[in-house]
């Protein structure tokens, strides 16, 4: 883990863990998590919301709609996709607001910076299944943070932090319990294991994703 002292410094990556009481309060949620329409959605279900932070309290930005460039998503680039909003319910719980805390204090990313949340529940039925199907990829942010809050009955799904695109991991994992890693999106590329059920039965991890781009 490289530890960032102090604003000066340059931030490359940093590893943590919620707390469990944070942890608890989470992941219920991602029980009510609604379909998803798109090429992704046979096996992740999702929400996706905006926010800015100012002295950890939360304000919700206004809907609109996720599209990554087809240069950085060679899966689902360029398609404009509408997700429903992260329930209130979990934006108005001090757990939710962890997130947050370690995401600003380890990457510097500033109060008032718009950050976008995605809610993930990645599913398997009786196969294997592509955690990251863009493959060794850059979300195309400043900043990242990848949280996963559960794994239920998985093997597999480790995540993946990389040098470059065509370099072996860095850092292979399979985070558990709110563990999570914040990196610099523009310096390492990340990945994940592909996940299968042990006993044949549906498995699941569920993860939070939070992106940002740096007031420069």
């Amino acid at each position: 883990m490289i530890v960032n002292k102090t604003t000066l410094a340059p931030f490359y990556l940093e590893l943590g863990q919620l707390t469990a009481d944070s942890v608890k309060h989470l992941t219920p949620s991602f029980d009510h998590l609604p379909p998803n329409p798109y090429a992704d959605g046979a096996f992740r279900l999702r929400r996706y919301s905006r926010f800015t932070v100012t002295q950890n309290r939360i304000k919700r930005l206004p809907s609109q709609a996720f599209v990554q460039d087809e240069s950085i998503n060679h899966f689902q680039g360029n398609v404009v996709r509408r997700y429903e909003e992260i329930d209130d319910k979990i934006v108005n719980d001090p757990a939710f607001v962890e997130l947050f805390e370690h995401f600003q204090t380890m990457a510097n990313v500033a109060d008032n910076t718009p950050i976008e949340v995605h809610q993930l529940r990645i599913f398997a039925d009786h196969k294997s299944v592509e955690v990251a199907p863009e493959g060794v990829h850059q979300d195309g942010f400043d900043r990242i943070g990848i949280y996963v809050m559960q794994r239920h009955n998985i093997d597999g799904g480790h995540i993946n932090v990389h040098l470059d695109k065509n370099s072996p991991a860095l850092i292979s994992h399979d985070f558990d319990k709110g563990e999570f890693v914040v990196l610099n999106d523009r310096r390492f590329f990340h990945s994940a294991q592909p996940i299968k059920p042990k006993d044949g039965e549906q498995g699941y991890m569920d993860i939070f994703v939070l992106t940002a781009n740096l007031v420069h």
